[in-house]
């Protein structure tokens, strides 16, 4: 696109690819594309989390295979799964995924990771276009639980944490379109392409409470949120004002985005129009994807960024206290967005230097010319994208060899830190491709604190946790949900720049309640442990 130039390499950032020596061997299989299903184009997601209970990061993949419309006359075993890698302690991985229990054969979408019934393991939960599932883990494996009160829907992302306050962990499933399997759509040129989601009907989403051992009972409808019907891809679980209870952010595909403001008595209404995240300054929708919660500007609040459709530009709101404002030229954000159409996408600290950079992953869903090859998806392919963060809100894009110059038809990205050097590391997938994992090689400008919030025995999304520098205060919330379709490693990381002193450490915990903590060590990670009471309601 003319206007556009090309980012600058930059010296010390540095991703290397490592799949190839990580044991790693998944290819994404959309399915029969000959005529364009929607959902062929849309993705699976992916997950890092411990599921061996060994302490160290796991690989879930979420696979697709044939649609459920072409599944007549398939055998199971025929169908692909998803796939589980054990970390091993050489820092490689293993596939075990039919050992574990996790070979789910579903239309696979987007997942949700943490401890739903109380007994400490890890939990999963697979959104699927169809019936979506629900696994227990105990002991390094996993049981398939009964499914039936989550319907069938083309579910999209998924997001745990306890909106109630009883302790447990309850789940909200955004739900994207209901597909028509016998609609033919065409690009704008008039060659067979997919469909736009606006032509087809919207589905609704889902809010599930659980009852306190693990089973859930839907109360979509006596909560509010059946409302609203409107296409969702991205979904975040955060106390968006600042009164002790959960909210929802839903980010919806080419409709008005929702925030869903929880009231005293459990139910929801949306507030996103009134707090300016609704819609772009120019008041219009846009075809929201990935979503994001960090600091960007280094003011102790929370911003919110969100990835677009090609010609839109991708979006940050920045948190004005009290209500949202679109600035996104102001940040460096708008003319790079506006060639490439972006999903999976997080904040992290590439060179521990104490800002937050961006990365995030495109491909585009609608052609832009060219014919792709027989049964293929080359003309959907987009380079992913790095951003360099100044700390006072500007980002600058940068070339990043081995990220950036590869091109994909890019969808989840996921960070945790598996080989435990103290900074974050990267999962990509793509449609039709293969998942790509990336160590972080980035010179260090700084140290760095990695904090996992944990209340009740597991860790909790939706809490807050501030940092203390000497006279700074660096924020940072809890949503390993954010992105698109994936449940990252549930931690707070912080870089330390160099020189800096650790003085103090607070969580602000899902329900207002506030602690704080002895200043550790940096180079470190640590538990915060919730000591205080919680609220009752």
């Amino acid at each position: 696109m003319a206007g556009v130039s090309s980012p600058a390499a930059q010296e010390g950032v540095r991703l290397e690819d490592v799949t190839a020596a990580s044991g790693v061997r998944f290819l994404h299989e959309p399915g029969d594309l000959s005529r364009f299903p929607l959902p062929a184009i849309m993705g699976s997601g992916a997950a890092l989390f411990d599921a061996d209970g060994d302490g160290d990061l796991d690989i879930y993949l979420i696979q697709a295979g044939p649609l459920p419309e072409d599944r007549d006359g398939i055998l199971a075993a025929e169908i692909p799964g998803n796939r589980l890698f054990l970390q091993q302690p050489n820092g490689g991985f293993r596939d075990d995924a039919g050992a574990r229990g996790l070979f789910d054969r579903g239309y696979g979408a987007g997942v949700a990771v943490g401890d739903v019934n109380g007994d400490g393991g890890a939990d999963v939960f697979v959104a699927n276009h169809g019936e979506d599932a629900l696994y227990f883990g105990g002991g390094g494996s996993f049981l398939r639980m009964d499914s039936s009160v989550f319907g069938e829907r083309w579910s999209s992302s998924a997001a745990l944490c306890d909106y109630d306050g009883d302790t447990d962990l309850d789940l909200y499933v955004g739900g994207y379109l209901a597909d028509d399997p016998d609609r033919d759509c065409v690009s704008a040129s008039g060659e067979p392409d997919f469909c736009s989601p606006q032509s087809l009907p919207y589905e609704r989403d889902g809010l599930f409470r659980n009852r306190g051992d693990g089973t859930f009972e839907d109360v979509s409808g006596e909560a509010g949120i059946l409302s609203e019907r409107r296409p969702a891809l991205g979904v975040l679980c955060h106390d968006f004002t600042g009164d002790g209870r959960l909210d929802f952010y839903v980010a919806n595909d080419g409709e008005p985005n929702l925030l869903w403001e929880q009231a005293e008595d459990g139910t929801f209404s949306d507030a996103a129009l009134f707090l300016g995240v609704a819609l772009n300054a120019q008041g219009r929708s846009e075809a929201s994807m990935g979503v994001l919660l960090g600091d960007v500007d280094g003011d102790a609040d929370l911003d919110l960024f969100m990835t677009h459709l090609r010609a839109q530009t991708n979006t940050l709101y920045r948190n004005q206290g009290g209500g949202y404002l679109d600035d996104t030229p102001a940040m460096g954000l708008a003319l790079p967005s506006l060639p490439w159409t972006g999903f999976g996408t997080r904040f992290l600290d590439l060179e521990m230097d104490g800002d937050l950079d961006l990365l995030l992953v495109n491909g585009a869903v609608a052609r832009e010319g060219g014919t792709p090859a027989a049964g293929g998806l080359d003309v959907y392919a987009e380079p992913a994208q790095a951003f360099l963060g100044d700390g006072d809100g500007r980002f600058e894009e940068a070339a990043v060899e081995g990220f950036t110059d590869v091109r994909s038809v890019g969808r989840g990205l996921v960070t945790g830190d598996w080989d435990r050097d103290g900074d974050l590391d990267l999962l990509v997938t793509a449609v039709g491709g293969p998942a790509r994992l990336f160590e972080n090689r980035s010179s260090r400008e700084g140290g760095f604190l990695i904090v996992e919030p944990r209340e009740f025995g597991r860790s909790s999304p939706g809490a807050v946790v501030t940092l203390e520098l000497g006279g700074r205060s660096v924020v940072r919330a809890l949503n390993p949900e954010a992105g698109y379709l994936t449940s990252s490693e549930p931690v707070a990381h912080f870089g330390i720049p160099a020189g800096a002193e650790v003085t103090g450490l607070r969580v602000r915990w899902p329900d207002g309640a506030q602690e704080r903590f002895e200043p550790p060590e940096p180079n470190t990670r640590v538990a915060a442990s919730r000591q205080a009471p919680p609220r009752r309601r």
